[in-house]
């Protein structure tokens, strides 16, 4: 029987009873996701208070992967040269790698961690070529798989042979995560961004990702956006759990409407590439 530990709105599941904090700072920057009236140099100020965390976040910056010209020297020098928006996705990105980072250790873990960042990357470029606002898709594709983060990060061994036996056996990874856990990871996510308070659209999506996209608008929004990110993740090699038979490219790019297809980069190992860049600067 499932034990749950009563919260002020909602039952807490008793797999996420004692998940590890979310960075401070980070979680201030998600409850701003989707408002509209932020002063951006409050949020400068809270993330330069935190001197370890905004050192990380100006290491992304610098990488070579954003290619900015001169060195970011500050996070205020970050949104003033990269833009708010980047700065709070760079936030987020940088608080959910720490929030996993003794967790994906593991090989197993690590591709959980790789595959949302390769969805993040995706999205923001499938939102692109269908004129949905790109900054959010990145954020909406990081945060997709929340559910799942929380579960690896509070039970990181048992959340490992959940995969393992899900690869070895060919079972559905929901049904296995229901069996150990009573909860699977969309469940998981719906309840975190719950608590989190994260913006609707976002619950949304970390609730239904694994929906069939066959039947996606003519003009897709951010979910048909990230489902398709998420299943394009899994077609070029960066899948959560591993596969025997991913999907084709094609097929999942046959979702997008004929004038999205066209601007979409037609350079799939250059985009698979970047993808690459992405997970080697936050390694």
């Amino acid at each position: 029987m499932s034990v749950v530990v009563e919260s002020k709105s909602v039952q807490r599941p008793w797999a996420l009873s004692t998940p590890p904090p979310f960075p401070a700072i980070a979680m201030k920057v998600l409850e701003l996701l989707g408002k509209e009236d932020v002063d951006f140099r409050q949020v400068v100020r809270w993330l330069q208070a935190d001197p370890v965390f905004s050192g990380e976040m100006l290491r992304v910056a610098n990488s070579a992967l954003y290619g900015t010209f001169g060195q970011v020297r500050s996070v205020h020098h970050a949104t003033i040269t990269l833009g708010f928006d980047f700065v709070k996705a760079l936030a987020v990105t940088v608080g959910l790698r720490a929030y996993v980072k003794s967790a994906v250790k593991e090989p197993v873990l690590r591709r959980c961690w790789t595959h949302s960042l390769a969805c993040a990357t995706l999205s923001q470029e499938l939102a692109m070529a269908c004129f949905v606002k790109s900054d959010e898709a990145y954020t909406a594709g990081l945060l997709h798989d929340i559910g799942r983060m929380g579960l690896l990060a509070a039970y990181p061994v048992e959340y490992a042979n959940v995969l393992n036996v899900a690869v070895d056996y060919s079972l559905d990874v929901l049904y296995c995560e229901r069996e150990a856990f009573d909860i699977d990871h969309c469940e998981a996510g719906a309840w975190l961004s719950d608590q989190w308070k994260l913006p609707a659209e976002l619950s949304a999506i970390a609730a239904h990702h694994h929906e069939d996209p066959a039947a996606e608008k003519e003009k897709p929004d951010l979910m048909a956006v990230v489902r398709l990110g998420c299943r394009l993740s899994d077609a070029l090699g960066f899948s959560a759990v591993e596969t025997r038979e991913a999907p084709a490219v094609e097929q999942i790019l046959e979702h997008l409407p004929e004038s999205a297809k066209l601007r979409f980069p037609k350079d799939l190992d250059a985009l698979k590439a970047k993808v690459a860049s992405l997970i080697q600067a936050l390694a």
